[in-house]
């Protein structure tokens, strides 16, 4: 008898093949697992905190409000973003040195980032607080973003007796600041704005004042003070009038005018003389005026001098107004 041959596997050859493919995949797909989470793991320990600070800090250092708002949006803390600007950080005559920036603790998903910094010959620090996305363990991106306040400083601009000339607005680097008067007469504004230097500048008062140009430092505390100042053509004008009201002192007629000192009023006019014009003008509230003056005359009061007579140093006190490029002075009376 002929025994038939057979070529096809067995049914328990081809179970154990399967099985053996099913545990290949389950082992691939558990390599491939295991690797993942070991590349998350180091991408979540590898990365640094501190970067984004880093280029939120280099954005400013740049005088990009731009890419600095990229990072941290100051509208997001409601905070007035008015003078958080390209224009404005841009025109800063400096802006701060980094220094150093550190993480100097780190905890999950939270580090705080400490940054020093140098402007102004002046060194000033801030902690910053870094969150990271939680998503991006699982997409292998560091995912560190600033959680704090923009770094800006709240700073006042302040012009002197700014009521008193009608200063409405001064200028921040080249942007316009609008003031308030407040109960000193003074004019002021708060701003905010990125730590840096920057030009602060008045307006055109005319010929007989000006406002000094300053600078405001933003480190916070900052202040900015402007002081409206008399020009030389003020002085001038103040001086001649004084000259005037001193030589009319010594004339007949006037020099029995209260504006003139005692002493003179009782002297004969013709026995008195001005030994020294007005001089060492000096400003007083109120928009009044002082200057000194040096009268002689023959009284038995004063120093003597070689020619016999007295004289003596005395000042005469005016007040004045202007009226666009008139100025007007009346002397106050010596009583």
């Amino acid at each position: 008898m002929t025994k038939a041959s057979t070529t096809g596997s067995s049914p328990t050859m081809s179970t154990a093949r399967r099985e053996r493919r099913v545990w290949i995949m389950v082992g691939a797909v558990a390599l491939a697992v295991g690797g993942y989470l070991t590349a998350a793991v180091l991408v979540s320990n590898s990365s640094d905190p501190s970067e984004v600070v880093s280029s939120y800090l280099a954005a400013i250092a740049d005088g990009d409000a731009s890419a600095a708002a990229q990072i941290i949006d100051p509208a997001e803390s409601d905070i007035d973003t008015t003078y958080l600007t390209d224009d404005v950080l841009g025109a800063a005559t400096e802006r701060i040195e980094v220094v150093s920036v550190s993480t100097t603790e780190r905890e999950g998903n939270t580090a705080d980032v400490e940054a020093t910094m140098r402007l102004a010959s002046q060194t000033f620090t801030h902690t910053f607080t870094v969150t990271r996305d939680a998503s991006a363990f699982w997409l292998l991106q560091p995912g560190w973003h600033a959680d704090s306040s923009p770094l800006t400083v709240d700073a006042d601009v302040v012009v002197a007796d700014g009521g008193s000339f009608d200063v409405e607005q001064v200028d921040l680097a080249g942007t316009e600041i609008d003031l308030t008067e407040d109960s000193s007469r003074s004019r002021t504004a708060g701003v905010q704005v990125y730590p840096a230097v920057y030009d602060v500048t008045g307006p055109d008062l005319g010929p007989y004042f000006t406002i000094k140009p300053g600078e405001l430092v933003a480190i916070s505390p900052a202040v900015a003070g402007l002081w409206v100042e008399p020009t030389e053509e003020l002085s001038t004008a103040l001086l001649d009038a004084a000259k005037v009201r001193a030589d009319a002192c010594v004339e007949p007629g006037t020099s029995t005018d209260a504006a003139c000192p005692i002493f003179i009023r009782h002297q004969d006019p013709s026995a008195t003389a001005v030994v020294q014009a007005p001089h060492d003008l000096s400003f007083v509230d109120g928009r009044q005026f002082m200057v000194s003056v040096v009268f002689s005359y023959p009284a038995a009061d004063g120093t003597w001098s070689s020619d016999g007579t007295s004289r003596s140093s005395t000042a005469l006190v005016g007040k004045y107004t202007v009226d666009g490029e008139e100025v007007t002075v009346e002397f106050l009376p010596w009583d």
